[in-house]
């Protein structure tokens, strides 16, 4: 996706805004903004910029310094940047995870729209998740937009798995105190694994297994899932993922990190620029350059 430079604004430059994360270069985020900034004729422009942990506040106060318009926050920093941070508010508030920060005023305000891209993503299948039973895989700032979208959409118990027990407890734990929600957790093998995932009506993988360019990799197989039921992964690069073709095969409803990937930016686009974005344009930008990994 190009991008016009030569476009100025009435202080003669273009507002910046990124994503910072480690790592970047499977994201499409600077495709799926541009091409919203420049169909719309804004005079905007992103960058993906990678980020190594003990360089993570040296690039949230430079993006301040510079005078950024805000920047998204992928893996790993979805949590750790809250720190940095003046205020979150609404869900990033709720769940101490951020993945969109608007600066403002001088000030740093941390928002996560991650939870209403999960929501948009589920939205058709609303009625067979209320009451439900979910598995989330993973125990990171993913995993708890996750669950608290599920928790929106009225399921009724969330089990959390992790390599880390100890995360996948502390999550539980939070969510059981926070949100008044059922919550249980388990560590990650794939002996548990096998036996535990089949009884969930909705299982998300809000891992990086699968992910470009290990995309071979998955931490479910199609006898592990039970048919009917919904699964959700919020790798998007590949856009079907090896998880979500076993699900296809057990009979599951899939429901790919595409769909995710948009909703999310697309509320990004609205904090940062207060219009209302192209979501068309920007699911057509994803999927082009989603083609340059094939």
């Amino acid at each position: 996706m190009s991008l016009n430079m030569t476009q100025k604004g009435p202080d003669n430059k273009k507002k910046l805004v990124g994503l910072i994360g480690r790592p970047v270069k499977h994201s499409v985020s600077s495709d799926v903004h541009n091409a919203a900034f420049n169909y719309l004729n804004l005079e905007y422009f992103y960058i993906a910029f990678e980020v190594k942990e003990d360089a993570l506040r040296s690039a949230v106060i430079g993006l301040k310094a510079l005078e950024a318009t805000g920047f998204n926050v992928t893996i790993p920093y979805k949590q750790k940047v809250v720190k940095f941070l003046d205020k979150l508010v609404d869900d990033a508030r709720t769940i101490k995870a951020v993945n969109t920060v608007v600066i403002k005023k001088g000030k740093m305000i941390g928002y996560n729209t991650d939870v209403p891209g999960v929501i948009n993503a589920l939205i058709p299948y609303k009625d067979m998740l209320s009451g439900c039973d979910a598995l989330i895989l993973g125990a990171g700032g993913g995993a708890s937009a996750a669950a608290l979208a599920l928790a929106k959409l009225g399921c009724n118990r969330i089990t959390f798995v992790s390599r880390t027990p100890s995360k996948a407890r502390r999550l539980a734990d939070f969510f059981k105190q926070r949100i008044k929600i059922s919550t249980d957790s388990l560590g990650l093998s794939a002996s548990n694994l096998s036996n535990i995932a089949k009884p969930y009506g909705i299982i998300i993988n809000a891992t990086p297994v699968g992910m470009w360019p290990n995309s071979d990799s998955s931490l479910l197989r199609r006898e592990h899932i039970r048919s009917g039921s919904i699964v959700m992964d919020m790798v998007y690069n590949p856009i079907e993922t090896v998880l979500l073709k076993e699900a296809r095969l057990a009979g599951a409803f899939c429901v790919s990190g595409l769909d995710m990937l948009v909703f999310q930016a697309a509320e990004s686009f609205r904090l940062w620029t207060s219009l209302e974005p192209p979501i068309e344009v920007m699911k057509r930008a994803a999927i082009e350059a989603l083609g340059r990994f094939s």
